[in-house]
């Protein structure tokens, strides 16, 4: 009974995405992506409190967004956003059911600057940071929330996740610019470079065919 209810809200809410997607089928690309952070803000009914919102890996695939992370469907082009706020175990098992793939670490990190952070880590090079929200409540209960993303080397067999241009790890620098507005400096991690959206990473050299070895959005655990 639970899976059926489940199945049905996933066929609500992908109809929802793939009207959404049709309407604006002549909007570009760019201006799709702030149309959907800005609705984001007015509706919070594209990704439901139901974990399981998709079939398979054939239909869906995760996509990398300033501030968040996207499911797109494959066969449509339509996405629906992750927020940053969307509780641990929910956000586990979205991730888990597009990547088809259970996460291949799981820890916190009680050093960075940002305080205790507890990051999942898949074979794909993926991994989610969460940040510990106070309750209201005087209870003492954790309240793991998505504050970030982090994208490194991958293994191998997994399939590389980017950005809706195209861009992740082994991109290059020219790429890069095609695609964002960016600026680099040379600091203690490399040569690191940002974008106004709020992309972050860092290329292996200064020059137009270096390419990108790490990629993150919101908070991170860098040490500079």
């Amino acid at each position: 009974m639970k899976s059926y209810i489940l199945l049905i809200l996933l066929s609500v809410i992908l109809i929802g995405c793939q009207n959404k997607d049709n309407n604006s089928s002549k909007i570009p690309v760019a201006a799709k992506i702030q149309d959907t952070v800005s609705s984001m803000e007015e509706s919070k009914e594209k990704i439901p409190d139901s974990i399981a919102i998709v079939k398979s890996k054939s239909t869906h695939g995760l996509i990398l967004t300033s501030n968040a992370l996207q499911i797109i469907n494959k066969n449509t082009g339509s996405t629906c956003e992750i927020p940053f706020g969307k509780p641990f175990d929910q956000m586990i098992e979205i991730i888990n059911n597009v990547l088809q793939s259970k996460p291949k670490t799981i820890g916190i990190n009680s050093e960075c600057g940002a305080g205790p952070l507890k990051m999942v880590s898949w074979n794909n090079g993926l991994t989610v940071v969460f940040q510990n929200k106070k309750s209201e409540s005087k209870t003492s209960e954790t309240n793991w929330q998505f504050a970030g993303w982090f994208v490194g080397s991958n293994s191998k067999n997994s399939k590389k996740i980017s950005t809706m241009a195209g861009i992740g790890i082994g991109s290059t620098r020219a790429e890069m610019e095609s695609a964002y507005v960016l600026s680099v400096s040379k600091t203690s991690l490399g040569y690191e470079f940002s974008t106004s959206s709020g992309l972050f990473g860092i290329f292996d050299g200064p020059k137009k065919e270096s390419k990108i070895t790490s990629l993150w959005s919101g908070l991170s655990c860098n040490f500079r």
